[in-house]
């Protein structure tokens, strides 16, 4: 199995995944995506999103060598949707652009950081970090999909061999 080519193909499918989520919260009303859902952990959509972009723009930038500078992690970054919108799909490009140019030596750098909640440090492999990164895209987007479907708003399945240009 080929590394960087699933590594590619997960961001693509990350990409394409939030790109439909975000579909879905257009439909939306402002007060509806930032209504807080009571569930183990309360959400809003809006608040998730942005957990969400922070998240990846925190690893993103440990792993571009350009940390990203943020308050804390329950930060809200935007509050505005459509602005919202507009940099989780630019992010997404981002993230996207660093898995299509990575090559296999890269994988095995040595990334340090301190982690937020036990305030330890750790180093991890780049490599490591990104499919951390990528797997924890699937893990909030669960979540997303669980707080959608509590507001009434059916999805089709986020499935990988529903993205276009996957089955030819």
């Amino acid at each position: 199995m080929d590394i960087l080519y699933s590594m590619r193909l997960q961001a693509r499918f990350n990409r394409w995944s939030n790109s439909r989520i975000l579909e879905c919260c257009d439909d939306l009303r402002d007060t509806e995506r930032k209504q807080e859902i009571p569930g183990p952990q309360a959400w809003s959509i809006h608040g998730l999103l942005n957990q969400m972009l922070l998240q990846d723009r925190i690893w993103l930038g440990r792993m571009l060598n350009k940390p990203y500078v943020y308050r804390s992690l329950d930060q809200v970054l935007y509050t505005e949707y459509a602005l919202l919108r507009t940099e989780r799909l630019r992010t997404d490009s981002e993230i996207m652009n660093f898995v299509q140019n990575l090559a296999y030596p890269n994988l095995d750098r040595q990334i340090s950081f301190r982690h937020e909640r036990s305030q330890r440090e750790c180093t991890l492999l780049l490599g490591d970090c990104l499919l951390g990164m990528l797997h924890h895209q699937s893990l909030q987007r669960g979540r997303m999909t669980v707080l959608l479907s509590q507001l009434g708003v059916s999805m089709a399945p986020l499935n990988m061999s529903a993205m276009p240009g996957i089955v030819e």
